[in-house]
């Protein structure tokens, strides 16, 4: 049921308080206000939020272009009223309300969150002038995810091992990743071994482990995800039941109770913990960065998008379920999305590496970033309709629109990703010929694809 045509601020405030209420059921309501932050104060997550603009585009009988979705609107309840308020009126009218106060400089929305692993091992890297923390990120664009036997998108899983970024840590950097976890043994043994550690800890060693973020409800936590498997660093302080928690992943440094973080890692869901150590930095050298860059550079395919689609698929196609069942199971399936998406920002990263080695001007460097951003905001435009789809399932005309809309979106996802990836292979070829290595030229078999693109 649609409110009145004429809205203002007050109630769609109202509308929002009523969706998160009575069809999100969201816990915590008593913090609610037209300034209370969305994802701070609300716990809302990317996923909750889209579901609640779906939800408030019916009622309120709108229609929110993909264009408009903004991290600065999903800030507050007001600004997101605000935002609301703006697409509801009518061209030509104005929208019933006061002007919105000035707000704080946004805080990021979704681009943090790149890959945990890789950033914890990036940090000694960073603070060591002989050696470039760019090149590890190549591995990250096209890391492994997991689609499940029910067709559910994972970035985690217990078949995911980090070998692959251990090995070539080792090539690169000289650093030996250790794992000091066993997951054949208890919590309680490895929880042992990790006190040892700590109480041995020499300056320029670190420690990595495995925790549940969920489970530690006092840190900021922007995806929201039950559970929320997370590496992070670890070390003592001089207060015994205090341990200081730095998260290069979301950029947090900062003391945590140390009951609270034993907590986090005695989940089940969570498991894994390394050790490595600065004082093994070694330069290195243009050629294992070559060979690391092969070693991660897929020309033939996108696995993200081809994972997105596969389950699509599964979730339009398959005949053993009512439709309306079927489609509103996509949403669920692929709720991981958004912090899978978060990778595609490698791609700057290995662009950074080849412009500063270059010499390149920003202008290009800037373009390059807005392709890599649409990449990554697509995702969302997916995930959003597969949500609406979940919602106007039993609307046969709607759902066969947002599915041709999605099929289309990953079609344009493929091009745009390929079109990244030669942009990114022209560059490496430009770097190989100034360092006196051999050129890369992707055989025919593998090379339609990028010729498909268009470059």
């Amino acid at each position: 049921m649609q409110l009145q045509t004429t809205m203002n601020r007050s109630s769609i405030i109202s509308a929002i308080h009523h969706v998160l209420e009575n069809e999100l059921h969201t816990p915590g309501l008593e913090n609610f206000g037209e300034h209370s932050r969305l994802n701070e104060d609300l716990y809302l997550d990317s996923i909750l939020i889209l579901q609640l603009l779906v939800s408030l585009e019916s009622k309120l009988g709108i229609e929110i272009p993909d264009d408009a979705l903004s991290a600065d609107d999903f800030k507050t309840v007001f600004s997101l009223a605000d935002f609301l308020l703006a697409h509801s009126a009518k061209p030509g009218e104005a929208a019933l309300g006061e002007q919105s106060p000035q707000t704080q400089e946004a805080e990021e929305f979704l681009d943090i969150k790149v890959h945990c692993f890789v950033s914890c091992l990036c940090e000694i890297i960073k603070a060591d002038a002989r050696v470039d923390h760019r090149p590890f990120y190549f591995g990250v664009w096209d890391a492994e995810v997991v689609v499940d036997e029910n067709f559910h998108l994972n970035y985690h899983s217990a078949t995911i091992n980090h070998d692959f970024f251990r090995k070539w840590y080792r090539s690169l950097y000289g650093v030996a990743v250790k794992p000091w976890y066993e997951d054949k043994a208890d919590k309680s043994k490895n929880i042992d071994t990790l006190l040892r550690l700590l109480d041995k800890k020499p300056p320029t060693q670190q420690i990595m482990v495995m925790l549940d973020m969920f489970r530690l409800p006092e840190r900021e936590n922007k995806f929201n995800q039950n559970p929320f498997p997370h590496y992070v660093l670890l070390e003592k302080t001089q207060d015994p039941d205090t341990w200081f928690m730095y998260d290069p992943d979301f950029r947090w440094e900062g003391t945590q109770q140390k009951s609270q973080v034993i907590y986090a890692i005695e989940s089940d869901a969570v498991g894994g913990g390394y050790v490595f150590d600065s004082r093994e930095i070694q330069a290195s050298s243009k050629r294992d960065i070559y060979d690391y860059f092969l070693a991660c550079f897929n020309v033939h395919s996108n696995p993200m998008t081809d994972s997105v689609s596969t389950i699509v698929n599964y979730f339009t196609r398959k005949q053993d379920t009512k439709p309306d069942d079927r489609h509103k199971g996509l949403a669920e399936a692929i709720k991981q999305l958004p912090v899978l998406a978060i990778r595609k920002y490698a791609y700057e990263h290995g662009f950074a590496y080849f412009w500063r080695e270059l010499g390149h001007d920003d202008e290009a460097f800037e373009a390059w970033c807005e392709v890599i951003e649409e990449l990554v905001s697509s995702y969302k435009k997916i995930h959003y309709r597969a949500i609406k789809l979940g919602q106007f399932a039993a609307h046969s005309a709607s759902s066969h629109q947002l599915i041709t809309e999605i099929v289309e979106l990953l079609a344009q996802q493929n091009h745009r990703e390929f079109t990244i990836k030669q942009g990114l292979l022209k560059e490496f070829n430009r770097w190989c010929a100034v360092n006196h290595l051999p050129l890369f030229a992707p055989s025919s078999s593998l090379q339609s694809p990028l010729l498909e693109a268009g470059i």
